[in-house]
C-alpha cells in the first residue's frame, strides 16, 4: 500500500523538515570519518542531493538511506584523498596525461587500440561522449538522452554519425570515391 502522493508544496514542507531535524545530526554522524567540519558539511549536503535524487518525498521511513548515504560519501571522500595523497607523495606515480590512451591492451592489441584511440579523438565531443556511453557503459539510448539532458532522437543520431567516422577511420578504403 503506497502513501499518497505528495504535492509540491507537500515536497518542500518535508525536505525542511527533513533537513531540520537530521543536518546537525548527520553533520556530527559524518564527522566521525573526516578530518574537518567543511568536509562533514560537504559529505551531507552531497548525501542530501543522493538522497533527494532516490527518494523525492523525503518520508521519515527513508531516514535511514540517508545516514547510509552519509556513510557511504564520507568513505568515498577518505578514499579519494588517499588515493590523491599517494599520488603525490609517489613521484614515480603513473598520471593520466589528456594525450593517454583510452584503453589499456595486451601486445596484440595495441596496433588496433592506438588506432581506435586516434579515431575517438577525432569524433566531436558530443559524439564521443554518446559512444561512450552507449558501448562501454551499456547504457540504452533513452537512459543516455536522460544522462546527457538531449532528446532519445538526438542521442541516436549522435551515436550514427560516431560509428560512421570510427568506420570511415578503420576501414578508409572502403569509403574512397573510385
Amino acid at each position: 500500500m503506497n502513501p499518497e502522493p505528495m504535492t509540491n508544496g507537500e515536497h518542500n514542507e518535508s525536505w525542511r523538515t527533513c533537513y531540520r531535524q537530521l543536518a546537525p545530526k548527520l553533520l556530527l554522524f559524518a564527522r566521525q570519518w573526516v578530518p574537518t567540519p567543511a568536509d562533514a558539511e560537504d559529505v551531507v549536503q552531497t548525501a542530501f542531493i543522493k538522497f533527494w535524487r532516490r527518494e523525492p518525498d523525503a518520508r521519515p521511513e527513508h531516514y535511514p538511506l540517508l545516514y547510509a548515504t552519509v556513510r557511504t560519501t564520507a568513505l568515498d571522500l577518505l578514499r579519494g584523498a588517499d588515493r590523491r595523497l599517494r599520488r603525490e607523495n609517489n613521484p614515480d606515480a603513473e598520471v593520466r596525461r589528456e594525450d593517454d590512451p583510452f584503453f589499456d591492451s595486451t601486445v596484440e592489441q595495441r596496433d588496433t587500440a592506438a588506432h581506435i584511440d586516434t579515431a575517438l579523438r577525432q569524433l566531436p565531443p558530443e559524439q564521443r561522449e554518446v559512444l561512450v556511453l552507449r558501448i562501454w557503459s551499456g547504457l540504452t539510448f533513452a537512459e543516455i538522452a536522460t544522462t546527457l539532458d538531449e532528446g532519445i532522437n538526438t542521442v541516436s543520431s549522435r551515436y550514427r554519425y560516431a560509428l560512421t567516422a570510427l568506420r570511415r577511420h578503420m576501414n578508409p578504403h572502403e569509403y574512397e570515391r573510385v
